[in-house]
């Protein structure tokens, strides 16, 4: 067995390499939970922006209905 020499790892080494491989992911994320939770899911042959899914823009719709009667019915 040849010799080898072992340096010890300091912390601030294995910080490093932990930040440089959570930069690397950009597939992780906040925001890319929340696409993929609304938006359809993604077509890796089509550079397109994703649409909302359906049930998004029906709950998008209701709101903006609800919104509509209280101020109609608060302005009269």
């Amino acid at each position: 067995m040849p010799n080898q020499s072992f340096q010890p790892v300091t912390i601030e080494t294995v910080r490093a390499e932990l930040e440089r491989t959570l930069k690397n992911r950009n597939h992780m994320g906040f925001r890319n939970l929340l696409g993929d939770v609304l938006l359809e899911p993604r077509n890796p042959f089509q550079k397109s922006r994703r649409r909302p899914k359906r049930w998004v823009g029906a709950m998008i719709g209701i709101f903006l209905l609800a919104l509509l009667i209280i101020w109609y019915f608060h302005l009269r």
